[in-house]
């Protein structure tokens, strides 16, 4: 017993499209946001690297009065003599040093919005190193050069008697700093949450949206497959989905056109055949009953119904290949010049006797062409039957070749009265189809001529038109390929 086939999971559109966006917002998100979270982190420690240089600005010079005041001793001895110095420089504002209500050693104005401290005031004594210009301490605890974040000369009157320096920090050390960072990111990820949810809500609606008409199309090629070649869809818009639905439309009519050609051939095939075998059956019957005698007049009848059935059957079956495919051909060298001349000769006696002239102008024959001898001459045959059959008398039928584009040749049949109604032009080459003008009434044939020159014609590459004639009648042009495909 075989083994069943795993059953696929199934993923619809809408749930590919949802997937597809998401994934791309997520993606697009993460990178922007990791993007802007770097930017933001560097661009702030750049921010505090500038506020530590400005306000090692400002305490450069207030260090520089305090020793231009009082010496060296000013800004020398132990860590706590630096914070007098310290607190009378004023928050990073660009202000002027702002001094507390105790002087100097009063406590420093360093409160922001809100009472809050701003950001770099993380600056305290701790930080704060000054040397002498040989680079021997002074006061604040001693730095090593990769462990100094900026550096200030102190200069009094001119010449350069210290040096400040302020120590590197851990990034964004005080509260407002960490805060600030954690409010930007927070800011970034639910932004990042508001567009995915944004995604999944645009997703679903353009995924409803464009799922519906593909539905459609999938219901109409499902009653198209179960033969309802009626089926026509409402295209909405101008994009590809509403291509598709043009396209099936044209596909269902062209499959109805199709089936009633196919109810049509039956029908007429059938119809057809029953003429040519209900006299066979006659005739049969009528010399078995003995009602006619054997003579081999009644077998020449029997003889030309039998060809007449042949012909039927061998036309149909050749009309059959070329809708499969095209009809088969051997290519060789042939003159175009000469190929209407035996088409003619085996019907100069007929169209004498029909009280029709004949012509052919072969000034505009191309000197060579790779064609299907026999195919090209039953063309012609066809081509010429339709003219006697459907010419009156006193008439003519004039065969003509005109030059044709690079590559082609161009034959063109013109015959007198009477003529096909326009409308009718394009349908003479269907199979079994006649006009409803005089030249409808039948004559003899299958039917199937003109249909048969069609297959040739395109078997050669090229095409047939029929259209109305200088002479009154119908004129048929047909255009063939000098090397058809396949012809090398």
């Amino acid at each position: 017993m075989p083994l069943a086939e795993p059953r696929r999971l199934r993923l619809s559109l809408v749930r590919q499209l949802v997937l597809l966006l998401v994934g791309a917002v997520l993606l697009a998100v993460t990178v922007l946001g990791a993007a802007v979270a770097w930017n933001l982190r560097a661009g702030f420690s750049d921010y505090l690297r500038a506020q530590d240089e400005h306000w090692l600005d400002r305490f450069a010079e207030v260090a520089a009065a305090a020793v231009a005041e009082r010496g060296l001793a000013a800004v020398s001895g132990p860590p706590g003599a630096l914070r007098p110095l310290f607190e009378a420089v004023a928050p990073s504002d660009g202000g002027p040093p702002r001094p507390g209500p105790g002087g100097l050693g009063g406590p420093p104005h360093l409160a922001g919005p809100g009472g809050r401290p701003p950001p770099g005031a993380q600056r305290t004594p701790d930080r704060l190193s000054l040397v002498d210009a040989a680079g021997r301490p002074l006061a604040g605890r001693p730095l090593a050069q990769q462990d100094v974040s900026a550096e200030r000369p102190i200069v009094v009157a001119g010449r350069t008697v210290a040096h400040a320096r302020l120590a590197r920090v851990a990034f964004a050390t005080a509260d407002v700093d960490a805060a600030f960072l954690a409010r930007q990111y927070r800011g970034i990820v639910l932004t990042a949450l508001l567009l995915t949810l944004l995604a999944v809500a645009g997703a679903v609606w353009v995924g409803r949206r464009w799922l519906r008409p593909v539905r459609d199309v999938q219901h109409a090629a499902r009653r198209v497959a179960q033969g309802a070649f009626d089926v026509r869809l409402a295209p909405h818009g101008n994009d590809e989905l509403a291509d598709l639905s043009r396209d099936i439309n044209a596909m269902a009519a062209s499959l109805q056109q199709l089936e009633a050609s196919r109810r049509r051939w039956m029908a007429e095939l059938s119809h057809e055949m029953r003429t040519p075998l209900a006299v066979l059956r006659g005739e049969v019957e009528a010399l078995v009953d003995g009602v006619r005698p054997l003579t081999a007049a009644a077998m020449l009848s029997l003889q030309e119904e039998v060809a007449r059935v042949t012909r039927l059957v061998d036309d149909f079956h050749q009309l059959a290949l070329s809708d499969l495919r095209a009809l088969p051909c051997s290519f060789a060298p042939v003159q175009p010049a000469a190929l209407p001349d035996d088409a003619l000769a085996r019907v100069q006696a007929r169209a004498q006797a029909a009280g029709l002239q004949l012509s052919l102008d072969a000034t505009g024959a191309p000197p060579l062409a790779h064609w299907d001898l026999q195919r090209i001459g039953q063309l012609l045959s066809n081509l010429l039957e339709n003219s006697l059959r459907y010419t009156d008398a006193p008439g003519r039928i004039a065969l003509q070749w005109r030059p044709g584009g690079a590559g082609q040749a161009v034959l063109c049949i013109d015959d007198s009265a009477p003529g096909v109604p326009a409308a009718d032009h394009a349908r003479l080459f269907e199979p079994l189809y006649r006009a409803d003008a005089s030249r409808s009434r039948r004559l003899g044939g299958s039917g199937l001529g003109l249909a048969i020159c069609r297959a040739i014609a395109r078997s050669h590459g090229g095409q047939i038109e029929a259209g109305d004639s200088p002479l009154g009648g119908l004129r048929v042009v047909v255009t063939l390929r000098l090397q058809p495909e396949g012809s090398a």
